[in-house]
């Protein structure tokens, strides 16, 4: 991760890290014994003006393309391997898109090697059917980051309540995941002790409140209106893995 970020860097080409690792960077939680998991692969995001440059580079470094899906999706999205070592990339352009899209082209600059915290957040409490890798991954996140204003190690509940007010469906499956983790925590599903627990929760409390406060548009109040009646998110099909 670090060695391509910073071959990147040298090459004038932007890459930022999302997913598991992401938070690992920022989490010392992640090392908690009941936080812990394996990483398969490497997510990155990058600019649509860096991607173009993606075709020369990785190579470079090692990795060769998926070409089918690439051809097909290139523009969005791209898988590569480095097959010598057993490892994957997935890398997102411009927007990270899965059952809901995040802009993050705007927001590259605001960490020198991760997409922002908020965002962080929202990459995984978008995913409508959380795994326990997700739910690890936001307890982890939560455990070691307050829920505030501002993005300096901080998880900015302004830039998630911003965004969830302009989509129904956003602030829905967001408003799924926190209830989600709650129940984790309630039932004891993952091994914490009460004072973590506690602070978890403390931060999703707050992250909701923003989210209701947020004033909503006319667009929101239409859509939601209609409710779960009509399917909200986006169907994401898993991606052959090699």
């Amino acid at each position: 991760m670090h060695r391509l970020v910073s071959e990147a860097q040298k090459r004038g080409i932007f890459l930022r890290v999302l997913g598991g690792l992401a938070i690992k960077v920022h989490s010392n939680h992640a090392q908690h014994r009941s936080l812990e998991r394996k990483y398969p692969d490497i997510d990155f995001v990058t600019d649509k003006a860096s991607a173009q440059q993606l075709t020369d580079f990785l190579p470079d470094v090692g990795y060769t393309p998926n070409k089918t899906f690439n051809t097909l999706s290139g523009d969005r999205r791209q898988l590569w391997y480095d097959e010598e070592r057993g490892r994957q990339i997935d890398v997102f352009i411009g927007d990270f898109t899965m059952c809901h899209t995040l802009p993050l082209a705007d927001r590259l600059e605001v960490e020198p090697l991760t997409i922002p915290l908020a965002e962080l957040f929202l990459s995984k409490a978008q995913i409508v059917e959380l795994n326990r890798k997700d739910v690890l991954d936001l307890l982890a996140l939560l455990l070691d980051h307050e829920a505030d204003s501002g993005d300096e190690e901080t998880i900015n509940v302004d830039l998630i309540a911003d965004l969830c007010a302009q989509d129904w469906g956003l602030y829905t499956t967001v408003s799924m995941s926190i209830q989600k983790l709650h129940s984790v925590l309630d039932e004891g599903e993952v091994e914490l002790d009460e004072a973590e627990a506690q602070t978890i929760k403390k931060r999703l409390v707050a992250i909701q409140m923003a989210m209701d406060k947020a004033p909503k548009g006319l667009a929101w109040k239409m859509r939601a209106k209609v409710g779960k009646r009509v399917r909200w998110y986006e169907e994401v099909e898993e991606v052959q893995r090699t």
